[in-house]
């Protein structure tokens, strides 16, 4: 008899999906919003809108991991800065962070590095994130739940951000 059973993926993006569905909130990791090519501590790279899939509020160190591509293409994000509630913080010393809280409805701006033109060019861009936690007070152990996100959408014109 042929294994019908979901994968551990689908039956974890199911779960994550029943546990955000009473929130009546678009929950994904990526907002369907544009993203811009901007320019951060001499890096030009680009910023996106994205939001905590937690089904509670997280501090930074919760967070284990976050990925980005662009039209295929991974790009690197081990420089990448996160600008929430008007600071903003390495994605690399998010592990010390346990005092920086992500509130579940509370979008983030994410800046991305990245010398690619093609990734710069204005226009539609198909993208890819991942958003890697580990929630606290799990009780069977340490696990690590992945929320990916896909949409199209649009670069606008670069712009010069603050550092």
């Amino acid at each position: 008899m042929p294994d019908v059973s979901p994968s551990l993926e689908t039956q974890r993006r199911h779960r994550l999906e029943q546990l955000l569905a009473h929130q009546g909130r678009d929950r994904q990791f990526l907002a369907d919003a544009p993203m811009r090519a901007t320019r951060r501590d001499a890096l030009t790279g680009i910023e996106l809108t994205v939001r905590l899939t937690s089904y509670r509020a997280l501090p930074l160190s919760c967070i284990a991991g976050m990925r980005l591509s662009l039209d295929g293409h991974s790009l690197a994000t081990d420089q990448s800065l996160l600008q929430l509630q008007g600071s903003s913080y390495r994605v690399r010393d998010f592990p010390r962070l346990s005092r920086v809280w992500w509130f579940v409805l509370d979008s983030a701006l994410w800046f991305v590095p990245t010398s690619n033109p093609a990734a710069l060019a204005t226009g539609g861009h198909d993208v890819e994130g991942e958003l890697i936690t580990v929630e606290p007070y799990m009780t069977a152990g340490r696990f690590a739940f992945h929320a990916t996100a896909r949409r199209r959408l649009e670069l606008q014109a670069p712009s010069t951000a603050a550092p």
